[in-house]
């Protein structure tokens, strides 16, 4: 079954539960919001493939260019492509400025996958289905992993550096939990676009290499925190 969703290209990942916020100026995504205003719906939020995040037609863009002295000629153009896997997200907070701008804190929902484009201007609306979420029992032990990987890592940190941490909480449902890591992981959005469209398994997986390999570096860890990864750092 596919549902019709506006969406909102951006160079950003989000996951399901996730806070985002936004500073939504362009006129298209003015009327977009609006709408989901008025209608109390969502809209969805997928990292761009390629293309530019504005469009260099709209008033505001111009306005910020000429006061950034940049020539007409080097705005990128506003062929956005979008990733097909995105998040739909719900708008929990709003403020509508005077000259129309608004600002946004929006709450991730459910991923979903891009059937086909159905509307281009003034801002694209898909056709969208929406992955299914599942977690198995293996899946959910070794997310109860992760959650004792990430106390050893801020424990360790607090002796290494003798200042006391207090991470934000993880939620307590094992697959929220995997989107909340992956989405305070700073890494580059391709690996974080690779996790959104995986399953629980492999996002697992991959976010327990990475806690392993970043508590290798911390005095004190021992055998059980040793891992393989790449360098990563908290948002």
């Amino acid at each position: 079954m596919s549902h019709q969703l506006p969406l909102f290209p951006l160079r950003t990942v989000l996951f399901p539960s996730a806070q985002l916020s936004l500073h939504i100026f362009e006129e298209r995504y003015r009327l977009m919001v609006g709408r989901c205003l008025h209608e109390s719906s969502p809209f969805g939020i997928v990292l761009i493939r390629s293309g530019s995040e504005v469009s260099p037609d709209d008033p505001w863009t111009q306005r910020l260019r000429a006061a950034a002295g940049i020539p007409e000629d080097q705005m990128p153009r506003s062929d956005t492509v979008p990733h097909a896997v995105g998040t739909s997200a719900r708008i929990s907070d709003s403020v509508r400025l005077e000259d129309g701008r608004y600002y946004l804190v929006v709450v991730g929902q459910r991923r979903f996958r891009i059937q086909h484009i159905t509307q281009r201007q003034p801002y694209l609306v898909a056709a969208v289905s929406y992955l299914p979420e599942s977690l198995s029992e293996s899946a959910a032990a070794a997310a109860a992993e992760l959650r004792a990987l990430y106390d050893r890592y801020w424990e360790l940190l607090s002796i290494a550096t003798g200042q006391r941490y207090e991470p934000e909480a993880l939620p307590e449902d094992p697959l929220e939990l995997t989107y909340a890591l992956a989405q305070r992981l700073n890494v580059d959005n391709d690996r974080k676009q690779r996790w959104l469209e995986a399953d629980a398994e492999t996002r697992i997986s991959e976010l327990l290499a990475l806690l392993r390999a970043e508590l290798a570096l911390l005095p004190g860890s021992g055998p059980r925190d040793v891992g393989f990864g790449r360098p990563w750092s908290w948002n």
